[in-house]
């Protein structure tokens, strides 16, 4: 059967636009695997190293899911190098590795990195150096990063101040470092003030990740009479642990949407955010060499199980909003362990202070074990 012209020019448009559309495929497919890679090898390479695996529930998954986002948006590549000890010469190589894949910016998430950084940085000026850590002078080479966790974790000894049943709450720390004791302080503040009475009751572990010794240090917190508890470590085994023991907690990292039971609630930290706001800085260009952001600059925030009742609840956000609005934590009278006045009555106890010198340990702490 003869085709009309019409049929005929109809035919030939329908093969013309099939044509057009597989050059189209075509052309896609070769700027994706030529162009588009070649655009790809040439963004600044960001690495970030890790103490332990960057699958570890706790801070190195949330640390490394944040940079990621954070290096999407910014149009960084990202390469992770995990399992890396402190304790040899595995950064300095890790260090080399990453370099040779055109790394400009490295992270370190583990603050035990930081006595072999001040030799790392000076072999490799052209790269910028991220320590966690601020306060602890470690070398004027680097660029210190951390979070005010103090100001959740003084909401968090309010909470467990409320919630104790028995008067007695617990905290387990891997050991006294400043960070550490600055925490602690914080909370024991909080507790103080929902319950002047309450002993606060600390256990240390010596190390940032031991399931064995944390199991230890909370059995000791529950059977000196801790009710409430919480936590300072990378992993989430004191949360799972404390559960079994069917002690109330306070988690350390983000739980997810839904708090499980015995977790009256959790500080979570907006990875994405610190590490943004860190890779958008030209830190040879800014002033200071710390980076410590908290509430107000919406990094952090306590998360509060739903089931908490209404009274805490209330108190919780009351508080919340006091420090939102400029109350500080370390303000007032404190006085240490050792008898000695800290702060007095209308003083403030400055930002140098609580990033450098709180080598001391609030009045009413007490410890159980010693590292």
């Amino acid at each position: 059967m003869k085709l009309s012209s019409y049929d005929t020019l109809k035919r030939r448009f329908i093969a013309f636009a099939i044509l057009q559309a597989l050059l189209l495929c075509l052309a896609i497919f070769l700027s994706i695997n030529y162009f588009g890679s070649a655009i790809w090898e040439k963004r600044d390479g960001v690495g970030l190293i890790l103490a332990s695996s960057k699958d570890a529930p706790g801070w190195p998954r949330e640390m490394s899911q944040g940079l990621q986002k954070a290096c999407n948006e910014h149009g960084y590549n990202l390469y992770i190098e995990d399992n890396v000890s402190s304790d040899d010469n595995s950064l300095a190589q890790v260090t080399d590795k990453l370099l040779q894949k055109g790394v400009k910016k490295i992270f370190l998430a583990n603050p035990g990195y930081q006595h072999d950084l001040e030799a790392i940085a000076r072999k490799y000026p052209q790269v910028d150096f991220y320590a966690n850590s601020v306060g602890e002078i470690i070398s004027d080479r680097m660029f210190n990063y951390s979070v005010r966790y103090y100001e959740v974790r003084y909401l968090a000894g309010i909470l467990a101040g409320l919630h104790s049943r028995t008067g007695i709450v617990g905290y387990m720390a891997p050991f006294p470092a400043l960070e550490t004791r600055r925490d602690i302080n914080a909370f024991a503040l909080g507790v103080q003030k929902a319950r002047p009475d309450a002993r606060i009751l600390v256990a240390w572990t010596g190390q940032w990740i031991s399931p064995e010794k944390e199991s230890k240090a909370l059995y000791i917190l529950k059977h000196a009479g801790a009710d409430v508890v919480t936590y300072f470590a990378a992993s989430q085994n004191p949360a799972r642990e404390a559960a079994s023991l069917e002690l109330d907690y306070i988690d350390f990292h983000s739980t997810g949407r839904d708090l499980p039971p015995h977790c009256l609630a959790a500080l979570e930290t907006d990875w994405n955010a610190v590490y943004g706001k860190l890779l958008h800085i030209n830190v040879h260009k800014t002033t200071g060499r710390n980076y410590w952001q908290g509430m107000l600059d919406q990094v952090i925030h306590l998360h509060l199980s739903p089931d908490l009742p209404p009274r805490e609840e209330a108190l919780i956000l009351r508080a919340r909003q006091e420090l939102l609005e400029g109350y500080p934590v370390f303000s007032g009278d404190i006085v240490d362990r050792e008898g000695i006045v800290r702060c007095r009555t209308g003083e403030v106890i400055a930002n140098s202070n609580l990033r450098e010198k709180m080598d001391w340990l609030v009045k009413g702490v007490e410890i159980l074990e010693a590292r």
